[in-house]
């Protein structure tokens, strides 16, 4: 009887990985899923910063976000997935999170957002949503399983998070701030 006891302690306590082990301990948060879907990594937070460059004939300005260093530390597999951990358990996590693809250049990685000419006119070629469609599976209550729509080619990548996910210029091309935002970075080689 004694030993039965220990073995079933045992057995309750050492079950394998379960679901939620992939999901973000915090809200706000991205993991990227092992290949086997029993554990995940954090996503490392990016530093992120608005730029503003003067650009042409008539001196109007281009607006990014650059992100620190030409890579981010994290590489992932194509297949890979990853998990997220809204903040908003009520409102759906397409509203929360985007995915964007990133230009490497020798210091840093660069989204362009938006521009205007000198007139105030947009530069609408800017403003675009370039954002990379994503699909999401509720793994538990507040946690989702988050694919790319398609396969990702090699390159630099970040989610972007927060008050609202979404940087891309408007139709006057002005572009959003990084304000609020929070910016999980990553590469797959």
């Amino acid at each position: 009887m004694k030993n039965t006891l220990i073995v079933l302690v045992l057995v309750l306590f050492s079950s394998p990985a379960s679901a939620e082990d992939v999901c973000p301990e915090f809200a706000n948060m991205v993991n990227v899923i092992s290949d086997d879907g029993a554990a995940s990594k954090e996503l490392g937070m990016e530093k992120a910063v608005a730029k503003q460059k003067k650009k042409g004939i008539y001196r109007g300005h281009d607006t990014s976000v650059r992100l620190e260093a030409p890579e981010a530390k994290v590489a992932v597999k194509p297949s890979q997935s990853f998990s997220f951990k809204p903040f908003h358990a009520n409102i759906h996590p397409g509203q929360q999170i985007k995915l964007y693809p990133f230009d490497t250049k020798k210091k840093y990685r660069e989204l362009s957002v938006g521009g205007t000419n000198m007139w105030g006119g947009s530069k609408n070629r800017k403003a675009k949503d370039d954002s990379i469609g994503l699909t999401f599976k509720k793994i538990s209550d507040g946690c989702y399983k988050v694919t790319a729509e398609g396969a990702l080619p090699k390159g630099q990548y970040a989610f972007s998070l927060g008050s609202s996910a979404d940087v891309q210029g408007t139709n006057a091309g002005w572009g959003t701030s990084t304000s609020g935002q929070v910016w999980f970075g990553f590469s797959i080689k």
